[in-house]
């Protein structure tokens, strides 16, 4: 299945979930505007995480709706939209760490006919085409992240940093016109934290969408066009960075912090 690769919006529409009687995420509206980087903050316990799982489609919420463009996927499995065009990332890298570099991406390929045991021996052909289309993918997205020289390393043997960028990598593996990132700059060092930003920019320029969940707000001045604010489950406010940031319920919200 595929949600095709025109640009489309991901919206929630009065999104509400609870756990356990506890309601996390109060009939919560927004829009992720393709070809836009949007960002999503709050203070710790504001429902960010919970609302990426609904996005991503790892949790059903209890009303409100999940829409691509016209279509709701509300209901959607999170294996379904990744398929069909959403990915996200985590904010605790989840790589295969006993695998290679090479190996993680190369498992994420979408397209891979070698699953399939009856084309293994009717199209062998194809099954060749496919993985040579997959290593070519592979091998240029470790390119363009510095990432090339470690290929064939095990990927638990890398920084924080490079895991989040191997993150990025597998996502991109799906050809996600779509992609959710939680927390891309939890542990990683200054340095490799611009290049970073600056292959998420580059992403944005190319036409891909994007939504980060973040705290450093250096990063989602840098990156977002649009800022949404929760505070205790709910949409506090939306609008430019500096437009948020100047809001006084923002500031009560984060008690103080400077942002």
């Amino acid at each position: 299945m595929t949600f095709g690769r025109t640009g489309l919006a991901l919206s929630a529409d009065g999104v509400s979930l609870s756990y356990g009687g506890f309601q996390v995420l109060r009939r919560i509206s927004l829009r992720i505007e393709p070809g836009r980087i949007t960002g999503i903050v709050g203070p710790n316990g504001a429902g960010k995480s919970s609302l990426f799982n609904v996005l991503a489609g790892s949790v059903a919420p209890d009303a409100g709706a999940v829409r691509l463009g016209e279509r709701d996927i509300t209901r959607l499995p999170m294996h379904q939209r990744a398929r069909g065009g959403i990915a996200r990332t985590f904010q605790l890298a989840r790589e295969l760490d006993s695998l290679t570099v090479l190996e993680n991406l190369l498992l994420a390929w979408p397209d891979n006919p070698g699953e399939s045991l009856w084309r293994i021996f009717t199209d062998r052909r194809a099954i060749r085409n496919a993985e040579h289309a997959a290593l070519d993918r592979a091998l240029a997205l470790l390119e363009r992240t510095r990432l090339l020289r470690l290929a064939d390393a095990p990927a638990g043997s890398l920084s924080g940093g490079q895991k989040k960028l191997l993150e990025l990598c597998r996502a991109l593996m799906l050809e996600a016109p779509i992609i959710l990132l939680d927390e891309p700059a939890a542990g990683v060092n200054p340095a490799l934290m611009e290049e970073l930003a600056a292959f998420i920019g580059e992403l944005r320029d190319e036409g891909r969408t994007f939504a980060i969940v973040e705290h450093n707000m250096d990063l989602i001045a840098a990156l977002c066009d649009t800022v949404y604010v929760l505070a205790d489950g709910a949409v506090l406010t939306e609008g430019s960075f500096a437009e948020v940031t100047a809001d006084q319920r923002v500031q009560d919200a984060y008690l103080g912090v400077t942002l």
